[in-house]
C-alpha cells in the first residue's frame, strides 16, 4: 500500500472518529437537557442524569465497537518502498572480511 493510500485511510479513520465523538456530545446534551423536565427516577437520581451519563457512556462504546468493526483498517505504518529500496542496498554491499 502506497503512502498516499495510507493517507486517505488514516483521514478516513480520524473523520469517522471525530463524528463518533460529536455523536456522543449530542447525545449527552440532548438527554441531558431533553429529559430535564421528565420528572423520573433511576436508582434514586434525576432521570436526565443518568440516561445522560450512563447512556452516553454506553453509545460511546457502542461507536467504538461500529468504528473497530467498520471504519478502522489494520496497515503497517512503515513504507515498503524505502523497506525494499534499504534491503536492496544491504544486499549490494559487499561483506567485510576482503583486503582493501
Amino acid at each position: 500500500m502506497d503512502y498516499k493510500k495510507k493517507h486517505t485511510l488514516m483521514r478516513r479513520e480520524a473523520r469517522a472518529t471525530l463524528i463518533a465523538a460529536f455523536l456522543v456530545m449530542a447525545f449527552w446534551w440532548a438527554a441531558g437537557f431533553g429529559l430535564a423536565r421528565v420528572d423520573f427516577t433511576i436508582f434514586y437520581l434525576p432521570g436526565w442524569f443518568v440516561v445522560s451519563c450512563f447512556g452516553s457512556w454506553l453509545f460511546a462504546v457502542l461507536l467504538v465497537f461500529f468504528l473497530i468493526k467498520r471504519v478502522f483498517t489494520d496497515f503497517s505504518l512503515e513504507d515498503e518502498a524505502a523497506d525494499e529500496a534499504a534491503a536492496s542496498v544491504r544486499e549490494d554491499k559487499p561483506r567485510g572480511g576482503g583486503a582493501v
